[in-house]
């Protein structure tokens, strides 16, 4: 037990002398209030580079008639706030769809089962777990390799210092809500048909 504890120890203070940080978030999916669900993700740091690991997994029923059974894993690498990598795979009631995006001279070069569609400047994806890289006009779903327009709005409350922000795309809106140092809470978005979808903290 001794040895095991300073294996510990010697693990964590070695991340910390390389500079390397960690972060995870765990939520519980729920739709219209029932768990359907979880959302994890993994944020590793160092220097100017992110590595970002999510996993979904997701079961329900819309109108208590069509079964949807939904799998969906990500990997992405950032650098210096922008995109560089992203491999997903995703499993959608038997149909399965993936995404291998690298970074080229002209831009973030995405190729999915369509094909390969290069997006110039910085690409950005959904960054939930980081309030300050949610910003720009395009932001990159991983699922679906496509570079959705987006409007992105942010307010604060001042009774508990809350952000809130509003990510409007053209399906849907997604509400996200963060404390006071910037730690992501919850989300809430509405499906077509199926109803609301929100996440929480475990």
């Amino acid at each position: 037990m001794r040895l095991m504890l300073l294996l510990c120890l010697f693990y964590s203070a070695s991340m910390q002398a390389f500079g390397e940080v960690e972060k995870r978030w765990d939520f519980k999916v729920l739709l219209n209030g029932r768990e359907v669900g979880s959302h994890s993700f993994v944020v590793s740091e160092e220097g100017g580079r992110r590595s970002v690991t999510s996993s979904m997994s997701l079961d329900f029923r819309v109108l208590l008639v069509k079964h949807v059974s939904y799998q969906h894993k990500a990997n992405e690498v950032w650098l210096d706030g922008c995109l560089a990598e992203v491999s997903s795979q995703t499993e959608r009631s038997g149909k399965s769809s993936w995404v291998r995006a690298t970074l080229v001279d002209t831009g973030l070069s995405v190729t999915t089962k369509a094909g390969i569609e290069v997006f110039p400047g910085c690409a950005r994806s959904f960054a939930y777990w980081d309030p300050e890289w949610l910003r720009g006009e395009n932001l990159l779903n991983v699922e679906t390799g496509k570079n959705l327009a987006v409007d992105i709005s942010r307010s604060q409350s001042t009774t508990d210092n809350i952000t809130h922000i509003t990510i409007a795309t053209p399906t849907a809106d997604i509400h996200l809500q963060y404390d006071a140092a910037g730690d992501w809470l919850s989300l809430q978005t509405k499906l077509p048909i199926a109803g609301e979808l929100s996440y929480q903290r475990y």
